[in-house]
């Protein structure tokens, strides 16, 4: 059993454009976990939809569009093998660049558009 935790180093978590996203992963386990990497992407995304205020709510299920990335990136900050029993801390960075031909937006939920960002992890544990 272990449970994880990302945690940025940046304290007011304002990013811009270029910065270095960066931070640790924390990973407390109770016995020796085996796994075969981890790895931590960050996806940004435009989603665009019609209010089901303005049509139908039918119509604007339909009418959804496919979001739009504007950021995808994935690292490596494991190679495979064992975490230790107890806390594991893992630094990354991850550099803040858009796509090409992108523009990185502000975070904004609205009732049209969503522009928001995830910082996930990913492995593969063999306990």
């Amino acid at each position: 059993m272990a449970t994880v935790d990302i945690r940025l180093k940046k304290v007011n978590k304002v990013y811009r454009e270029g910065d270095m996203v960066s931070g640790i992963i924390i990973v407390e386990s109770r016995g020796v976990l085996q796994h075969q990497g981890v790895t931590l992407s960050m996806d940004g995304n435009v989603n665009l939809q019609l209010s089901a205020k303005s049509v139908g709510m039918f119509e604007a299920f339909y009418n959804s569009l496919k979001p739009i990335p504007l950021i995808s990136y994935s690292l490596e900050v494991v190679k495979p093998g064992k975490l230790p029993n107890g806390k594991t801390e893992i630094p990354f960075e991850v550099p803040l660049k858009p796509l090409a031909g992108k523009v990185l937006y502000e975070t904004y939920h609205g009732v049209f558009v969503n522009v928001q960002y995830n910082i996930k992890w990913y492995n593969n544990v063999c306990i």
